[in-house]
């Protein structure tokens, strides 16, 4: 019995001294592991406490702008010094009139007639348009008082003034006749006149019968052409009177 117990004290001893060994050996790891951990620092940050600047002082108050000084008033002239009136005229005598003959007045003399003879005026001065059919084979005319050259020339201005599609009488039988009335300054004479008024029915011969076609529009269009080529250019003046006839009878659709 005082065996068992024995080795029990022991036992117990050996296991006291055993933990002691071991806490001993922890507290010095322990202190060795402390040593080697850095230590730590702490960061210190310094303020430097800066004076709020000083506010800038208020801007004193503007002086109110000075009204700017009163208009002095001009000086008026003094009041001019009232006009005498004038002095009234006697009144003039009363002049009766004299009961005296006039001188007879010079009685006119009548104008004398001029003995300049006037130009001759060609027959049958009646400007006119027409159109017909027949057997032609001249292309343009010859006819009239004026040389055929002068009537060829005329008759090239009024074409470049004509708008018409002679083409649509190419193969007709349709012949176009006009009877002019020149006059030296290279107008015409009657409605075919540039400044006449337009009518048709007055020159183009039964103008109001005619229907709506291709010979009325050849017609209206050639009066047009006629007008719109005034002033003709005119040859040099030979001393014959004037006006003087043209007669243009030529076939369109040949042109």
């Amino acid at each position: 019995m005082q065996a068992m117990t024995l080795d029990r004290r022991q036992m117990a001893a050996l296991g006291l001294s055993a933990l002691l060994h071991l806490l001993v050996t922890l507290a010095l790891e322990v202190n060795d592991l402390s040593a080697l951990l850095p230590e730590r620092t702490e960061r210190t940050m310094e303020v430097e406490v800066v004076p709020e600047p000083p506010k800038p002082a208020p801007e004193p108050p503007k002086p109110a702008p000075e009204p700017p000084p009163a208009p002095v008033a001009a000086p008026q002239p003094p009041p001019e010094p009232p006009k005498a009136l004038p002095t009234p005229l006697p009144p003039l005598p009363v002049q009766r009139p004299q009961l005296q003959a006039a001188p007879h007045a010079e009685t006119s003399k009548a104008p004398q007639a001029s003995t300049r003879p006037e130009p001759a005026k060609p027959a049958g001065q009646s400007p006119t348009l027409s159109s017909d059919s027949g057997n032609f084979s001249r292309a343009a005319p010859a006819a009239g008082d004026l040389a055929q050259s002068t009537q060829d020339k005329i008759l090239a201005q009024v074409l470049r003034m004509w708008h018409f599609n002679a083409g649509a009488l190419r193969g007709t039988d349709t012949i176009l006749s006009a009877t002019l009335i020149v006059n030296r300054d290279g107008t015409l004479s009657g409605p075919m006149n540039k400044d006449a008024p337009w009518n048709p029915d007055s020159v183009i011969r039964g103008y109001s019968s005619l229907p709506d076609g291709t010979n009325k529009r050849m017609l209206e269009t050639f009066l047009l052409a006629l007008r719109m080529a005034q002033p003709l250019q005119m040859p040099p003046d030979d001393g014959k009177p004037w006006p003087r006839r043209m007669l243009l009878r030529f076939k369109p659709g040949d042109l």
